[in-house]
């Protein structure tokens, strides 16, 4: 599995606008989606395409309510979706990640 910098989606704070999806693609990488979410109207934006990811930094720097946090060394399976972490809390720092 690689390792890849990739940016980490705060679910409770992200509020569905989809800013990060739209740059992301403008600028070509194409990496973020919005998923549905059960009681919230717009979804809320998720790491799809992670092997894309460049990591510029462009969908942190337009993230409204600040849910995209720094980059973070990551595992991830090329051509699936990186799984959410529940509410982007990381209590260990990036060592949690080594059990991925």
């Amino acid at each position: 599995m690689p390792i890849a910098i990739l940016p980490d989606v705060d679910e409770q704070r992200c509020i569905g606008c989809a800013l990060c999806v739209e740059i992301c693609t403008s600028l070509g990488p194409d990496v973020l989606r919005v998923k549905p979410v059960e009681g919230w109207k717009r979804g809320k934006a998720f790491v799809f395409y992670p092997e894309r990811c460049i990591s510029d930094g462009a969908c942190i720097g337009v993230c409204p309510t600040k849910s995209i946090f720094w980059m973070r060394p990551m595992n991830y399976t090329a051509g699936q979706p990186v799984p959410l972490h529940k509410n982007g809390v990381f209590v260990k720092g990036w060592a949690e990640d080594a059990g991925l």
